[in-house]
């Protein structure tokens, strides 16, 4: 028996279900919504059950061009964290949004405020940037924390177009090899190409300790 929800019909927000989608979204059922701006964007429906997802973005546009107003800490490291995460999930024309906005990852309506952000997040520690404990879920007290880059980019998710299941580890089809790259303080660093997975990931555990140290170090 299908534990489908049906949704075709339904209203959240500004939203009207009209059909599933063609496409999953991570893995789950989408479904294509029209928003009351006249633009159709697909959805996973438990984000819109929930509460966390009520347009196609435009909402969260309108809400945050009346916020961006001087409250004593425009500027600041801790706001200026605060403007990219709420860019990057709702400006289409923003360089990142594909990689959130994109995919649905959104800020709760709560930290659309930038002084409930503050409440919960407190100031920015130096050298530390926003991280979520789970890369499929959106922005929220819950599932964020202050965090180095190099805890960052151990956690970031395998991109799409992977099919090794090992971050950092593709196939390159002109060469025929597994190429191992690795992030580390905001740098892209090419490991090498291996001819076999089993090599290629053993230079991948390698870079980690390398350039994330042993704390760091897959287990």
């Amino acid at each position: 028996m299908s534990n489908k929800v049906e949704m075709i019909g339904k209203r959240f927000g500004r939203l009207i279900v009209i059909r599933e989608s063609s496409q999953r979204l991570s893995g789950v059922i989408a479904w294509d919504c029209l928003c009351d701006c006249g633009k159709i964007k697909s959805i996973v429906g438990k984000s819109m059950r929930n509460g966390m997802t009520k347009s196609c973005g435009c909402l969260q546009a309108e809400t945050i061009s009346k916020l961006l107003t001087t409250h004593g800490m425009k500027g600041s490291e801790t706001y200026n964290v605060w403007v990219s995460m709420i860019q990057r999930c709702t400006n289409p024309k923003n360089s990142r949004y594909k990689d959130y906005g994109g995919r649905n990852i959104a800020v709760c309506q709560k930290w659309l405020k930038f002084e409930n952000f503050f409440k919960d997040m407190g100031t920015k520690p130096q050298g530390l940037t926003i991280e979520r404990r789970n890369n499929n879920l959106g922005y929220f007290k819950e599932n964020c924390s202050w965090n180095t880059y190099l805890v960052q980019a151990k956690n970031q998710r395998i991109r799409k177009d992977n099919s090794t299941g090992i971050t950092g580890v593709g196939w390159n089809k002109r060469l025929k090899k597994y190429r191992v790259r690795i992030t580390a303080n905001q740098k892209k660093y090419h490991i090498g190409v291996f001819d076999n997975l089993e090599d290629a990931k053993i230079a991948r555990s390698d870079a980690e300790l390398k350039y994330w140290g042993r704390d760091y170090v897959r287990k």
